[in-house]
C-alpha cells in the first residue's frame, strides 16, 4: 500500500511539474483563443450581419425553419373539420390557409371535397366570432402551440382562420419582408369581410404576428375596415427595442456600433414593425396579453406598447385592456392559452367588444 502511494505521489508530482513547465505556452494559447473570440464577436459577426440581407431576414423571420407535417391534412395534427385552401394575395404569391370550424359544426361539414368551398364559406355567416390568427416567426400554421390555441377557440364556438404568410409553410416561396406579410394579411382579412356577413371578425397576433397585425390593421382602420377587436399575445412595442432586449443580442449591446450593425440594416430592407406607432390608428377594442416570464419578448415591451396605446390613441377609440400573467404560471412565450381562466378572459373580451364596452 505504501509503495503504491509513493508511486502515485511521484506520478502526480511529475504531472504538476510538467504543467508548470508548459504554463507559458498554455497561457499564450488561452490568450490567443480569447482574442479570437473577442474578434469574432466584436468584428466578424457585426460585419457579416450588416452586409448580409439574407442573414438578416433569416434571424428576423426564421421562415426557413419548418417541419415535415403535411399541411393539406390538418386532421393529422388533431384538427378534424378543417378546410385547407389557398388564396392569391399578389401577382406571384399565394398563401396557405386553414379554416378551423367551431366545435358544433365539425360533424356537419360535407364529406365530398367538391362541396367544401361553398359550405365552409357559407358557415362564416352564422354570426359566430371569426378569429384571423397571425402567427409569429418560425414554423408554420401547424406548430403544436398554435394548434393548441385553435382547439381552445373552436371549443368556445369560434371559427379560426390561420394563414401562413408568404415564405412560410406551403405558401409561395418568395423573399419575406414586413410589407409582404402585411399585404397577405390585408388580402385575407378583406376576403373574410366579403364572406362573413354579420359575423364579428377578430384579429389575433402572436409575437411577430403582433407586428404584422398592428401594421395591417393600422392601414385597414384608416380605410374604415376595422375588425371587431384585436388580441395581441406576447407583443413588443417596436422592432428596435425587441432586438436590443432580446437575449440573443445581449452580448453585443456594449458595442458602439450596435445599431449600425444590427438595427439599421433591418430598417434599410423595410422591416421596422413600429407597433407603438401603428396602434395609434387602430380604433377597435384591443387586448394585450403577456407573461412575466417571457424570455423571447420581455414583458417590459408589452407594457410599453400598452402605454403607447393608452396615451396616443384618439379619445373615440374603443378601450385597450392589458393582462399580465405572473411568472409562477410558467407560461413563457408560447403558452399563454394555458393560463388559468384563459377561456373566460377571451369570452369576456369578445362579448364586450361586440357591445363596444370595456372588458
Amino acid at each position: 500500500m505504501t509503495v503504491s502511494l509513493v508511486v502515485c505521489f511521484l506520478m502526480l508530482s511529475s504531472s504538476v511539474l510538467s504543467l508548470l513547465m508548459t504554463w507559458p505556452r498554455l497561457l499564450k494559447s488561452v490568450l490567443a483563443g480569447a482574442v479570437a473570440v473577442v474578434f469574432i464577436v466584436c468584428v466578424v459577426v457585426p460585419l457579416v450581419f450588416h452586409y448580409s440581407p439574407r442573414l438578416q431576414r433569416f434571424f428576423l423571420f426564421l421562415n426557413s425553419v419548418s417541419s415535415s407535417i403535411s399541411l393539406n391534412r390538418p386532421e393529422d395534427v388533431g384538427l378534424p373539420g378543417t378546410r385547407n385552401f389557398y388564396l392569391k394575395t399578389d401577382k406571384d404569391v399565394s398563401v396557405g390557409i386553414w379554416h378551423v370550424l367551431p366545435g358544433s359544426l365539425i360533424h356537419s361539414a360535407p364529406e365530398e371535397p367538391g362541396e367544401w368551398e361553398a359550405w365552409y364559406e357559407g358557415s362564416l355567416k352564422r354570426e359566430q366570432p371569426i378569429v384571423l390568427y397571425l402567427h409569429g416567426n418560425k414554423g408554420s400554421r401547424a406548430a403544436s402551440h398554435r394548434v393548441e390555441l385553435y382547439n381552445k377557440l373552436r371549443r368556445m364556438e369560434y371559427h379560426v382562420i390561420a394563414l401562413d404568410y408568404r415564405g412560410y409553410g406551403d405558401s409561395s416561396s418568395v423573399t419575406v419582408n414586413e410589407e409582404g406579410l402585411v399585404a397577405d394579411t390585408k388580402l385575407v382579412f378583406k376576403y373574410l369581410r366579403g364572406k362573413a356577413g354579420n359575423s364579428p371578425i377578430f384579429v389575433w397576433g402572436h409575437s411577430l404576428g403582433t407586428g404584422v397585425s398592428c401594421h395591417a390593421l393600422s392601414e385597414l382602420c384608416q380605410e374604415n375596415q376595422c375588425p371587431q377587436g384585436l388580441v395581441l399575445e406576447a407583443a413588443f412595442n417596436n422592432l428596435h427595442d425587441e432586438i436590443e432586449l432580446n437575449p440573443l443580442s445581449r452580448v453585443f449591446h456594449n458595442l458602439p456600433y450596435f445599431e449600425w450593425a444590427f438595427i439599421d440594416p433591418l430598417r434599410d430592407i423595410g422591416n421596422e414593425f413600429k407597433n407603438d406607432v401603428h396602434i395609434t390608428h387602430i380604433s377597435c377594442s384591443i387586448m394585450i396579453l403577456h407573461a412575466q416570464d417571457d424570455n423571447v419578448v420581455p414583458v417590459e415591451l408589452g407594457r410599453k406598447l400598452h402605454k403607447a396605446a393608452q396615451d396616443r390613441r384618439p379619445p373615440a377609440a374603443l378601450p385597450v385592456t392589458y393582462i399580465e400573467f405572473e411568472a409562477n404560471y410558467g407560461l413563457g412565450h408560447n403558452n399563454i392559452p394555458r393560463a388559468p381562466k384563459f377561456s373566460s378572459i377571451i369570452r369576456t373580451f369578445v362579448e364586450n367588444s361586440r357591445k363596444g364596452i370595456k372588458s
